[in-house]
């Protein structure tokens, strides 16, 4: 019997969507065309012995035109031709134009402060505001 953690099974589902998100919406998808790079080499090694893996890749990946009369082929290759859809990632939103103004309020003097001459401090204020005493002078 297989035992799973609740942490494996986590990084397990964690490894999976990343997978999913890499290969539907980045070129990482690109890579699974590697099998056909390979049988598309090997078509090509059977027409010419001497081609060697570097002259493949440089012949269909330069940009001068291939003649070998199997563009359709060629097409089918990884990195040949770019998706336009994997360009707009669904992680990313839109841009949209926020324009964030300061707000501007007028100060009035005495407004926001009023003075009030009327205002007497008590007695008692300053003594909340006093170091701690030890013993018994606490008390008294």
């Amino acid at each position: 019997m297989i035992f799973f953690t609740f942490a494996t099974v986590k990084k397990w589902i964690a490894l999976i969507l990343f997978a999913v998100y890499a290969f539907s919406s980045t070129e990482l998808r690109e890579i699974a065309k590697l099998p056909v790079l390979i049988q598309h080499y090997n078509e090509h090694r059977q027409l010419n012995h001497s081609i060697t893996f570097s002259q493949y890749l440089v012949d269909h990946y330069n940009n001068l035109p291939h003649t070998d009369n199997d563009q359709e082929r060629d097409n089918q290759l990884p990195f040949k031709q770019v998706d336009s859809t994997v360009m707009s990632s669904p992680a990313i939103p839109p841009s949209c134009a926020i324009n964030l103004k300061r707000p501007v309020m007028s100060v009035v003097k005495d407004v926001l402060f009023p003075k009030n001459d009327q205002f007497i401090p008590s007695g008692n204020f300053s003594r909340i505001w006093q170091p701690p005493r030890s013993g018994s002078s606490i008390i008294a």
